[in-house]
């Protein structure tokens, strides 16, 4: 049974048999064996930790960001914030 707007599938069967199931089960093999998307596929995290190809932190999401450099495109980004923050700030005052 599957209910996509609760994103739920319901799978009748038994305890043992799922869990035979699970331990039966083995992931398929990767698609790639070289190259460029190998090396991708290789390196980078899951989109939990933040899809992250290049870890220089401690692991963790907010470590690989924390020890990240910043991208030009971040860093004008944040630019216009501040200053669009200020702007907001005296006109309020």
């Amino acid at each position: 049974d599957a209910r996509s707007e609760a994103r739920i599938i319901d799978l009748l069967i038994s305890d043992e048999e799922w869990e035979a199931r699970r331990k039966a089960w083995s992931p398929p093999p990767l698609r790639t064996t070289q190259g460029t998307l190998f090396k991708y596929v290789q390196c980078v995290a899951t989109a939990s930790e933040g899809c992250v190809t290049d870890e220089v932190g401690s692991g963790s999401a907010a470590g690989i960001v924390e020890a990240s450099p910043k991208t030009p495109a971040v860093a004008e980004l944040e630019a216009k914030i501040a200053a669009l923050e200020e702007e907001l700030s005296k006109q309020k005052a």
